[in-house]
Formats: C-alpha cells, sequence, structure tokens
C-alpha cells in the first residue's frame, strides 16, 4: 500500500511539473506571437500612413503593452520592440537627424558626449561584447526623444495627443490589472512574473508589466497627468481628481513602496509650485485619499507588506555599499553598460539571491543611481541626470519668466517623483517607463525652448524665401 502511494504521489508531481512546462512554453510562444504582431500592424500602419513620424511615435503608446517584449535573443543583445522599430525609423527618417535647432545644441551635445564614454566605457571593460550591445539599447531612447521633438515643433497640438495616448496606456493597465483581480496572476505577458507579486500577505498586481514595483513608478508618474485640466491649468474638473484617485488605488494594489514616496514628493512638488486652486484641490485629494487608507488599508497590499522595513533597508544597504566599492574600483569609465551581473557573478559575488533553490546573482543593486554610477562611471552619469535635470531647470525657468504655461508643472512632478523612486527602484529597464520620461523631458525641453524655435524656424523660412 505504501508503494502504491509512493508511485501515485510521484506521478502526480510528474503531471504536476508536465502542466508547468507546458504553461510555460505555452507563454513563450504567446510572447513570441504578440511580439510579431506588434510588428506586423507597425510596418502596415508605416506603409499606409503619411506621416510615418507621428505614426510611429503613437504606435508605442497604442502598443505599450508589448514594446517590452524582446524580438531578439540575449546573444544579439535582447533588443525589444521599441528597439527595433526605433532602429526602423532611423532610416526611414534619417533626414530628421540631419539638423539641430539651435536652443537644442544643450542636448545634443549631451547625447554625443554620453554616447562617446558609453563606448569608451564598453571598450575597456571585462566583457566588452555584452556592453557594446548593451549601446544598442541605449540608443533608441534618443531616437524617439529627437522625432518627438520635430513632431512637437511642426505641431504645436501633438503633445495634446501625445498626453492622451499617455493617459489611454495607463487606463488599459488598469483594466488589465482590474482583470487581474478576477482571473489571477494567469494572465500576463510573460513566462514568468518577478518574484515580488507573490507576498505573503497577498498579491501585488503587476498588470502587463513583469515587475510590481516597476508598474506601480508607472502609475506614480502617469498619475500627475490626469490632475491636468488642460481646458483651464488653473482649475482642475470633479473627472481629473476622480481620475488621479483610480490611478492611485491601482497603485496601492501594485504594493510598491518606492512609488508611493515618489508620488508624495512629487505632490509636496506641486503643493510648492502650482497655483492656488490646485492646491486646494491636491489637499482635498489627499484628504479623501487618507480616508481610504484609514477604512481600506486592511485590503491594500501596500499597507500590509509584511517584510520588515528595517531588514530590509539593511539588505540593500549592504549591497549599497559593495556597488559603490566597484565603482570606487571604476570611478570614471565604469564596469561597461550592462554588465553589472556579468561583474558581480565574477568579482562580488555576496551579491545574490536564493529563488527555487536557485543562485541568481543581482542584475542591479537596487539603486537606480548606483546602478548607472557603476555601469557608465562618473563622468557619464554627470552628464544622463544633466540631461534630465536640465530639463527640468528649463522648464522651470520659463514658467518662472511666463514663457511657459502651468502645464511643465505637471511634466516636472513625475519627474520628481522618478527621482526619489530611483533611490531604491531601477525603473527604466522596463522601456514602458523609459518611454514615459522620455516623453516627460520632451514635452518639457519643447515648452521651455518653444518661442526660440518658433523664431529659429520664423527666420530660416524669411531666408529662404530671399534666397
Amino acid at each position: 500500500m505504501r508503494y502504491k502511494n509512493v508511485e501515485y504521489s510521484i506521478a502526480k508531481n510528474a503531471e504536476k511539473t508536465q502542466r508547468t512546462l507546458s504553461k510555460k512554453l505555452y507563454m513563450k510562444n504567446l510572447v513570441v506571437v504578440l511580439a510579431a504582431a506588434a510588428l506586423l500592424v507597425f510596418f502596415v500602419w508605416l506603409l499606409l500612413s503619411r506621416q510615418p513620424r507621428r505614426t510611429y511615435l503613437l504606435f508605442m503608446l497604442y502598443a505599450l503593452p508589448v514594446i517590452d517584449l524582446h524580438v531578439t535573443p540575449w546573444q544579439l543583445g535582447s533588443l525589444t520592440v521599441f528597439d527595433g522599430l526605433s532602429y526602423v525609423m532611423l532610416l526611414f527618417q534619417y533626414k530628421d537627424f540631419l539638423t539641430i535647432f539651435k536652443p537644442n545644441k544643450f542636448y545634443f551635445g549631451g547625447f554625443c558626449t554620453l554616447i562617446f564614454l558609453l563606448l569608451i566605457g564598453s571598450l575597456t571593460s571585462h566583457f566588452i561584447t555584452n556592453s557594446l550591445l548593451s549601446i544598442l539599447s541605449v540608443l533608441p531612447v534618443f531616437i524617439y526623444a529627437r522625432l518627438l521633438m520635430v513632431e512637437c515643433v511642426k505641431d504645436p497640438a501633438f503633445i495634446n495627443k501625445m498626453m492622451n495616448g499617455l493617459k489611454i496606456a495607463c487606463l488599459i493597465s488598469i483594466a488589465f490589472l482590474a482583470a487581474q483581480l478576477v482571473v489571477g496572476l494567469d494572465l500576463k505577458f510573460y513566462t514568468e512574473l518577478n518574484q515580488n507579486t507573490l507576498d505573503t500577505n497577498g498579491v501585488r498586481y503587476p498588470s502587463y508589466f513583469h515587475d510590481s514595483q516597476k508598474y506601480a513608478q508607472f502609475l506614480a508618474m502617469l498619475s500627475f497627468l490626469f490632475l491636468m485640466n488642460r481646458e483651464n491649468i488653473q482649475r482642475p474638473k470633479f473627472k481629473n481628481l476622480m481620475l488621479f484617485l483610480v490611478v492611485i488605488v491601482a497603485m496601492f494594489l501594485t504594493g510598491g513602496r518606492s512609488a508611493f514616496l515618489g508620488l508624495l514628493a512629487g505632490i509636496a512638488f506641486l503643493l510648492l509650485f502650482a497655483g492656488g486652486q490646485y492646491k486646494k484641490y491636491i489637499i482635498a485629494s489627499c484628504m479623501a485619499g487618507g480616508i481610504v487608507i484609514a477604512f481600506f488599508s486592511h485590503s491594500l497590499i501596500l499597507f500590509n507588506r509584511e517584510d520588515d522595513i528595517n531588514n530590509s533597508l539593511d539588505f540593500r544597504e549592504s549591497i549599497w555599499r559593495e556597488a559603490y566599492g566597484i565603482y570606487q574600483t571604476h570611478p570614471f569609465l565604469g564596469i561597461g553598460v550592462g554588465n553589472y551581473q556579468n561583474y558581480v557573478t565574477r568579482y562580488s559575488q555576496d551579491q545574490y539571491l536564493i529563488l527555487e533553490d536557485e543562485i541568481i546573482f543581482l542584475d542591479q543593486p537596487e539603486n537606480g543611481y548606483l546602478k548607472i554610477l557603476t555601469e557608465f562611471g562618473a563622468p557619464a552619469f554627470i552628464v544622463a541626470f544633466a540631461l534630465i535635470l536640465g530639463s527640468v531647470v528649463g522648464g522651470l525657468r520659463a514658467w518662472y519668466k511666463k514663457q511657459a504655461d502651468g502645464r511643465v508643472m505637471f511634466f516636472i512632478a513625475p519627474i520628481v517623483c522618478w527621482l526619489v523612486s530611483f533611490v531604491s527602484l531601477y525603473s527604466i529597464s522596463d522601456r514602458r517607463n523609459q518611454l514615459v520620461l522620455i516623453c516627460l523631458v520632451c514635452f518639457l525641453i519643447y515648452l521651455s525652448n518653444r518661442s526660440k524655435i518658433v523664431n529659429e524656424e520664423q527666420i530660416d523660412a524669411a531666408n529662404n524665401e530671399a534666397v
């Protein structure tokens, strides 16, 4: 009888293993189909479109759930749908890259300097091939940014279309999350989700993301766009406030503490700089959110995570200390883009996790700043953040001089949110978060330099007519 029970147990385990393998194979095939479908739809749309640049920019927002899916294996750089289509547009719209607006020379110079430093850092790293391939994932950021800037200059109203696209993508992600609440985490785009989606006290919902923390960052950044009333920038509508609260509740379901802290920082920024009407409504929204937390905190995973915050900080601190040690060893050129996991696997083997009896070496030190600092080196790190912070400073200056309207505040607030949460969350490894950040930075650059760019275009047009 005992032998029969053992045989039955073995058979059940084998059946369970087979089901798991079948499910993983199904998901792997589904990912391939989704990525291929996205490429096919884009090429058909591009061939039928009379405005290819606009088609590309908006397609990335409409296809946001799938733009982070890989189209090449890791041996060829693990390029995503976003990367591949960006390179297609580089060839298709090469003329848009031949001229630079004078007000944007700072950003162009920063881009050239950054790429040069990354190339040198890759060539001097311990893993040259891997790092050079990783740079292929950096260039699409600037391709998208450049084409977005050109389109905004050609059509000043296009910025509103982009904002609508971002908000629609956010609401679609919340609809996907709502479906996960009913169906469970079997509804996903990946063979396996990040282990942080399963907490001892409940599920941290990732929507169509791989990682619930990165999804939380996505929601926190985009929540500020829902506060903006384009018809009257000084006064939000009731609809703006309700949508903002819906996004925040969705963020609570992700359990992302870093994103929550970033959200609070963004709200604090608006309370300092937004108009009097907005301050009143923001305070009212915060009070409403406080009531929701008070009555439903026991149902929100963000406020019920059982892991000890002190232990979590101790774990991160030890990793940060080791990552900073790596930076001190390679302060100027870094260890090479995309080399963090390879480097710690060989030279810093204390940085690992044990998942399902398997040792996994960390691919980032649980800190976005240290990740970039160790891989890029100090000079490239400074250049990269100068490009981001330069847009914020330019936006504030233009707003103070009344050269830009109050919209800049609602583009700066989510960047402040990102800067704070980036301390413990390297969120831009996901192309969807990366795309949101690109759009916000470009919006600020355009709005803060709009009058100068328009004057430059008028002068060029007058010179052409004279010729």
